[in-house]
């Protein structure tokens, strides 16, 4: 019973005493559930010793309130195979599925251009209302995903789950309540935006591919037991127990060969630390004590700005902002533009937390901002080449950072990762992202300290 269940009115909703229903990946809509309120009290033998395996929360709430006994089974089109490395690295375009005409205004226009817009409910002919050419028509276009989506945008459950699957990554938007309800099938799995969500500006649109194999394996051993305990046969309870609730419980990691290929790199999470998100203490503590030496800081780097680079300038986002030393010196030199702020603590009360060493990034929009400024942020960051990934995305004209490369003076301060980046490692980073090294200056002290300005490299003439 793998099925959206919509209509009542179908006389094959309710399976007939000659077949055996096993409740797996199911999700019963407002109507059906109002339908089997009337139908329970007439047939209360019907659902006896039977367990309702649930697509999502919204029916698995009902059934427990309806006195069922029910689970979250999530649904079975996240079990599909995973693509191969070929074919993920191959993928180039960017698929918007049952995106609303009036929605695509709020998707940043370098994904929007040059996408591939696709309606997953429509039909070109008559040949297409056989069942036969709908299961072709779907394997087409999962086949075409699968060999070509490097991005998903989607309003569809039934075109993110598989994508999740086949390891595309995918920003799934609920456009109302009942999208809401359907989609927690995807609870704790993907972020579920709401148009609100979308209008404002908290959608990343830099997803990652998803690791979710074990979901997989423990989905397609609760089907096999699930079947087995229906037809009779001995399965211990306690197993399959287990199963189900590691399934209601599943959080993703990123995509093994991702994390296996920051691993082996020498550029890996700030030079060779693996992520352990869950695990991972800051070393930046609350009560620190900012000095001048960080407002000097804030001033070197806006010094590596020309006339014309602050004369483009109307908005700014300093991530690592701590007590708002650049803002300072903005004001100071009579720029009063449109700052953000982003901390680990609320050192001024307008400050945005976030916490980059738990996978946090604000969620705003591309090219919301002229100017990104990370100033000793990077020293203190275990994946440093996903977040300067997600820097990079929001496609601003220009980048200011600081850093203390690996090896540079003998010396360390303790509280930085270990095996820091080096020289060419940083700069071949924000290559690799569209970013060219426009201005370097070293502050000589003890700690020799390098500042960078980086351009988006069509400033640049490349």
């Amino acid at each position: 019973m793998q099925g959206w269940f919509a209509f009542p009115d179908s006389p094959h909703f309710i399976p007939n005493h000659y077949l055996l229903p096993i409740f797996v990946g199911t999700h019963f809509t407002s109507a059906i559930q109002k339908f089997l309120q009337y139908f329970i009290v007439y047939y209360p033998w019907y659902f006896e010793g039977k367990t309702i395996g649930c697509r999502d929360l919204a029916t698995l709430g009902f059934c427990e309130k309806l006195g069922l006994e029910a689970y979250l089974s999530r649904c079975l089109t996240l079990t599909l195979p995973k693509r191969t490395q070929e074919q993920e690295t191959q993928a180039t375009k960017v698929f918007l599925v049952g995106i609303p005409k009036d929605l695509l205004k709020f998707i940043p226009r370098g994904l929007r251009e040059g996408a591939i817009s696709v309606n997953q409910q429509g039909v070109s002919n008559e040949q297409s209302l056989q069942w036969q050419s709908f299961y072709h028509c779907s394997e087409d276009l999962l086949e075409t995903y699968k060999n070509e989506a490097r991005l998903v945008i989607t309003c569809a459950l039934h075109c993110a789950s598989p994508c999740l699957a086949m390891g595309i990554p995918v920003v799934l938007i609920a456009r109302n309540e009942e999208n809401l309800g359907r989609f927690s099938a995807l609870s704790g799995i993907v972020p579920i935006y709401t148009i609100e969500d979308l209008e404002k500006g908290r959608v990343d649109f830099v997803p990652q591919s998803l690791d979710i194999e074990s979901l997989k394996q423990d989905m397609l051993e609760n089907l096999n037991l699930s079947i087995k305990e229906a037809m009779g046969e001995s399965v211990d309870k306690e197993t399959l127990q287990a199963i189900r609730q590691r399934i209601a419980d599943f959080v993703p990691a990123m995509q093994s060969n991702m994390a296996e290929s920051h691993e082996n790199s020498a550029i890996a999470g700030g030079g060779g630390n693996k992520l352990e998100a869950n695990f991972i203490e800051n070393t930046w503590k609350y009560d620190f004590k900012y000095d001048l030496e960080f407002k000097q800081r804030a001033q070197i780097l806006f010094d590596l700005l020309s006339k014309e680079a602050r004369n483009r300038l109307k908005s700014v986002l300093d991530l690592g902002c701590g007590i708002q030393y650049f803002r300072e010196v903005l004001v100071e030199n009579s720029l009063n533009l449109n700052y953000y702020g982003v901390d680990l603590y609320p050192h001024k009360p307008d400050n945005i937390l976030c916490d980059f060493n738990q996978d946090n990034f604000p969620n705003f929009v591309q090219d919301s901002f002229d100017l990104v400024v990370c100033a000793g942020l990077f020293e203190y960051i275990f994946d440093l080449p996903r977040l300067i990934k997600r820097i990079c995305a929001l496609s601003p004209q220009f980048i200011l950072c600081s850093y203390n490369f690996d090896n540079t003076s003998g010396v360390d301060n303790e509280i930085w990762v270990k095996n820091r980046l080096k020289q060419g490692e940083l700069f071949d980073l924000f290559l690799q992202n569209h970013y060219c090294l426009n201005t370097y200056k070293t502050h000589k002290r003890s700690l020799p300290t390098g500042y960078f300005l980086f351009y988006k490299k069509e400033l640049m003439g490349l």
